[in-house]
């Protein structure tokens, strides 16, 4: 039996993630886990394994690149494909040193990103 492929996105922006979540559910045959905190992401990270997280380098709190970071070095979920939005060049360069197979800058180019996310889920 073919498991369901999920993608977990996290950002402040409750539009954004709303938005994103709409383009995907249409998009993709993934489950799409909205979140618009870090914290209830890694959460989500640990109950429901996603194959992709999408996640804003800009999160209060708990820094994004050091979830990222994290889930890089946790047995078990360093295979979790990681996309990081971020709207600056030097957060861009942070996220890929944390660990991120993807840094995309916002406004996000949503072409540039459906085709990360299919290649990811592939």
């Amino acid at each position: 039996m073919k498991m369901e492929k999920k993608i977990l996105i996290c950002d402040t922006s409750r539009d954004l993630v709303q938005v994103l979540k709409a383009i995907l559910s249409e998009l993709t045959s993934a489950n799409i886990l909205p979140e618009t905190s870090v914290s209830d992401a890694y959460e989500q990270i640990v109950r429901n394994r996603p194959d992709i997280f999408m996640v804003d380098l800009a999160m209060p709190n708990i820094k994004a690149d050091k979830l990222m970071h994290d889930i890089r070095h946790e047995e078990g979920r360093t295979a979790i494909y990681i996309i990081s939005l971020s709207a600056t060049a030097e957060g861009m360069r942070l996220a890929l040193a944390a660990g991120a197979d993807v840094a995309m800058a916002k406004p996000l180019d949503l072409d540039e990103l459906i085709g990360q996310v299919n290649r990811a889920l592939q």
